[in-house]
């Protein structure tokens, strides 16, 4: 697992747990209120999704065993017995095309009409489970049923139900559906909106950008959203990227705990040898992004902290298309989604690769080709200058 789809799941994770936390009090909370149509209608989900997990019990028993539940593998399985059902479904992390689009994009072009429609999309989560959407539209606004399925000792249970009118929504040229529910000002929470790719995506571009790109991704550091070749680092973060592609080569994060204010003296070697394994880039070079010390032959290295954290939610990235380069590189034109503000593209890059004879690779450049101005990139927050860290910690 990369440290993006990490992230991603940790996310998920988060919001699985709030929707249990408050779905004891949510569905108190509408007992009182609640019709017996309305609970009719929830049985009826009930039932139906749980014959529908029942339907890929052999799959889920299978993977459950060895410990493949999450894999892609398995989720296509599950996505391919969903489709024969006859059910939109799409994987959550977005890595897998969408079955049964068809009735989705229908959906979604009969709702931006203002003509009445109702679809249901299933969206795969964490240990074989799902979250349903039972979606209706009329006059340009939809009504939204969202339930959640998951597994417990071996049983499929729907243990959530929450209904809501969407905030906002929309369906995007590029193939994008967007849907937000209201979150008063100030809400503490995993953000109100959520996106699913309909139209499907190139496999190829899928593989690529799985191998290349989410390794760095656009959390936590500027790679994608700066200028910069082998000629000229400038402006990119090799502190970032130390801590992201130590992540990738060593299958965990860089041995030095964070803490406000602390510092370290990293052993050259340690970061070059991480560095060097994915840039085409000398000792020199390094040394000239980072701050180092020629006698102690030591880099300076600050995690992040308050000051100077990262937000939550930004986008993650999409290759949809690729380039053969004539010097053997490969060329390859990225978008960043960014659920939070329902954006398909908010940045646009060309990020250029060497593939390597042992399967290896390194990054060669990248040129952001547009950007979404009212968003920038608001996202990521530059580390703290020497003159900030030492407003905020010099006499710690």
């Amino acid at each position: 697992m990369n440290i993006l789809e990490g992230n991603r799941k940790k996310m998920l994770l988060l919001f699985l747990c709030l929707l249990l936390i408050f779905a004891g009090c949510s569905q108190k909370g509408q007992k009182g209120e609640e019709t017996a149509e309305e609970r009719t209608q929830e049985t009826e989900i009930e039932k139906e999704s749980e014959k529908l997990a029942e339907g890929y019990r052999e799959i889920y028993e299978a993977a459950a065993e060895e410990g493949t539940l999450d894999t892609l593998e398995t989720k296509q399985q599950i996505l391919s017995c969903l489709e024969k059902e006859g059910y939109a479904a799409v994987d959550r992390e977005d890595q897998l095309d969408m079955v049964n689009s068809d009735k989705m994009e229908a959906f979604c072009l009969d709702a931006q009409a203002g003509k009445q429609a109702e679809v249901v999309l299933l969206s795969l989560i964490e240990e074989g489970g799902f979250v349903r959407y039972d979606l209706t539209a009329e006059d340009g606004k939809i009504q939204v049923h969202l339930s959640t399925l998951g597994w417990k000792n071996r049983e499929p249970k729907v243990y959530y139900h929450h209904a809501f009118t969407a905030h906002s929504w929309k369906y995007t040229d590029r193939g994008y559906f967007f849907l937000e529910e209201y979150q008063p000002s100030g809400y503490d929470s995993a953000p109100g909106q959520i996106g699913f790719r309909v139209k499907p995506l190139d496999e190829t571009c899928r593989e690529l950008n799985r191998k290349y790109v989410c390794p760095v991704g656009y959390e936590g550091n500027n790679l994608l959203i700066t200028d910069w070749s082998e000629q000229d680092y400038t402006g990119v973060d090799f502190y970032d990227l130390y801590e992201d592609l130590y992540y990738e080569k060593y299958g965990e994060s860089v041995p030095y705990e964070r803490g406000e204010g602390v510092e370290y003296q990293v052993p050259a070697q340690e970061i070059e040898d991480v560095l060097k394994d994915y840039f085409r880039i000398s000792s020199e070079q390094i040394r000239a992004n980072m701050v180092y010390d020629p006698q102690q032959q030591t880099y300076r290295y600050r995690p992040r902290g308050m000051n100077d954290g990262t937000l939550p939610y930004g986008p993650y990235p999409e290759v949809t298309g690729y380039e053969e380069q004539e010097d053997g590189t490969l060329k390859l034109y990225v978008e960043a989604v960014w659920e939070r503000k329902m954006n398909d593209r908010v940045v646009s890059s060309e990020l250029v690769v060497r593939l390597l004879a042992d399967g290896s690779f390194q990054y060669v450049s990248n040129h952001v080709t547009s950007f979404d101005e009212a968003l920038a990139f608001s996202w990521y927050e530059p580390r703290l200058t020497e003159e900030e860290w030492q407003y905020y910690y010099g006499d710690s």
